[in-house]
């Protein structure tokens, strides 16, 4: 606990912090409570007349309960790299400056140290999901003013989800951002590899086993929602629910354990 109010502390005193916080939770919330006023869909391709009436993904129902906490955890999924980025930058200045070797010399462990940055990926990771969390309460409250508590409950692992997404990305930055020590390098290494190394080497290999690199079962936690706001069940307000996949949940943190392991072999086995 002591690790994790210091590392508290160092954060919320860096003006990088609020700057770079302040915009991803002003692009999370901006983009989930004005998406449902994006077009659903133009006329000419709606199959039926009731479609054509909802002209929006509001109107389609994409923050009704119990679909509200897929639909929005979805959409905060692609602002996950800029808390992951924010880390990097934090521990490349770490050593950059050689606050690290100063912490060790001062009596302050190298397990010690890797564990207050383990800290300070859960604390992103805990913004990350207390932002979603009641953001996606006050929408609730507002689009769904006679839902049950039921409702509001049914469809809610899905911010756990986003919290395990959130949780090994900001790991996975960890790991990279020991392993090359330079924050250029560690952001063009997480963004290659989960964009274009990835993808393509599991083009290559084919299914199952794309399913189980490292970043996949995080990409198959919360999958897009908008083909059920087109299916007839949603259009006649049913409200079933899809369910986090529990297979890619615990694979996640695997991985999860996996990064964080590796980063602590890698600090011990570097120089100073």
């Amino acid at each position: 606990m002591k690790l994790f109010k210091l590392e508290w502390l160092k954060l919320r005193l860096h003006i990088f912090f609020w700057i770079g916080m302040g915009l991803y939770i002003l692009c999370m919330i901006l983009l989930i409570s004005g998406f449902g006023s994006f077009k659903l869909f133009n006329n000419d391709g709606a199959e039926n007349q009731g479609m054509i009436a909802m002209k929006t993904f509001g109107e389609a129902g994409f923050y009704i309960l119990p679909h509200l906490w897929h639909n929005i955890t979805y959409l905060a999924g692609f602002f996950k790299f800029i808390p992951a980025f924010l880390l990097i930058f934090f521990i490349s200045n770490e050593y950059q400056y050689k606050t690290f070797r100063q912490n060790v010399i001062d009596g302050l462990s190298i397990q010690g140290f890797y564990i207050s940055k383990l800290f300070s990926a859960l604390i992103f990771s805990i913004i990350s999901l207390g932002v979603i969390f009641f953001t996606g309460l006050v929408i609730a409250i507002m689009y769904n003013p006679d839902a049950s508590f039921t409702e509001y409950v049914d469809g809610a692992d899905y911010l756990f989800a986003f919290f395990t997404e959130v949780m090994f990305m900001m790991v996975f930055a960890l790991f990279l951002t020991f392993l090359f020590r330079r924050s250029t390098v560690s952001i063009i290494v997480i963004l290659a590899y989960y964009f274009i190394v990835e993808p393509i080497l599991g083009f290559a290999i084919g299914e199952p086993i794309k399913y189980y690199l490292p970043a996949a079962p995080s990409r198959e936690l919360i999958l897009q929602p908008f083909t059920r706001l087109m299916e007839a069940d949603m259009i006649l307000g049913t409200t079933s629910t899809d369910s986090v996949p529990t297979k890619f949940l615990l694979t996640t943190w695997l991985y999860t354990l996996i990064f964080a392991a590796g980063g602590l072999v890698i600090l011990k086995k570097r120089d100073l």
